[in-house]
C-alpha cells in the first residue's frame, strides 16, 4: 500500500509542476484572447513578450516577420524567441515569447539589445487585417516585403566610383 501512496503522491507533483510550468502560456493566451476581443490596448503587460518594433508581411501573405529588440543570438547568454498569433476575421494579434531557460550558475551577459525577427505564419492571408502588438495591444507598423528588391540599377548609369 505504502508503494502504491507513494506512486499517487508522485503523479500529483508531476501533474502540479506541468500546471505551474504552463501558466505563463495560459496566461499570456488570455492576454491576447483580450487584446482580440478589444482590438486594441489592454491594460497590464505580460512579463515574457518583446515589444515589437514593426511587421513586414512576406510575398506568400500569410508570413508576418516581426522585428523587436533581444538578447544575443549566440554564445553562452542566447536568447531564442518564437513568434504566436491569435487571429480573427478584423485583426491578428502577435507576440513575440522568450523561450530560452537559462540554467543555473554565473553569468556575466551584457544588457545590450540585438535587432531580432522572428516569422509567425498566419491561419489565412492577412487581407488589410489590423495587426496588434500582443503585449500592448497596439497596432504595430506593417509594411509589405521587397524581396527580391525590384530596385536595378539603371542601364544608362556607370555604378563605378568617380575618380577624383
Amino acid at each position: 500500500m505504502v508503494k502504491g501512496g507513494v506512486i499517487a503522491a508522485l503523479v500529483l507533483l508531476v501533474a502540479a509542476v506541468w500546471w505551474i510550468a504552463g501558466a505563463d502560456e495560459r496566461r499570456l493566451n488570455a492576454h491576447m484572447e483580450e487584446v482580440l476581443e478589444r482590438g486594441g490596448p489592454v491594460e497590464g503587460r505580460t512579463e515574457e513578450t518583446r515589444h515589437i518594433e514593426r511587421a513586414v508581411l512576406l510575398p506568400d501573405g500569410r508570413t508576418l516577420r516581426l522585428s523587436f529588440v533581444g538578447g544575443a543570438p549566440e554564445g553562452e547568454c542566447a536568447e531564442s524567441f518564437t513568434g504566436r498569433s491569435v487571429e480573427s476575421s478584423r485583426a491578428v494579434v502577435v507576440a513575440v515569447v522568450n523561450t530560452t531557460r537559462f540554467g543555473f550558475g554565473p553569468r556575466a551577459c551584457t544588457a545590450v539589445g540585438y535587432s531580432r525577427t522572428v516569422d509567425v505564419t498566419l491561419d489565412r492571408p492577412l487581407d488589410g487585417r489590423a495587426v496588434l502588438d500582443g503585449a500592448s495591444g497596439h497596432p504595430i507598423d506593417l509594411s509589405a516585403s521587397s524581396w527580391p528588391s525590384p530596385v536595378l540599377p539603371s542601364p544608362n548609369r556607370d555604378l563605378a566610383p568617380t575618380p577624383s
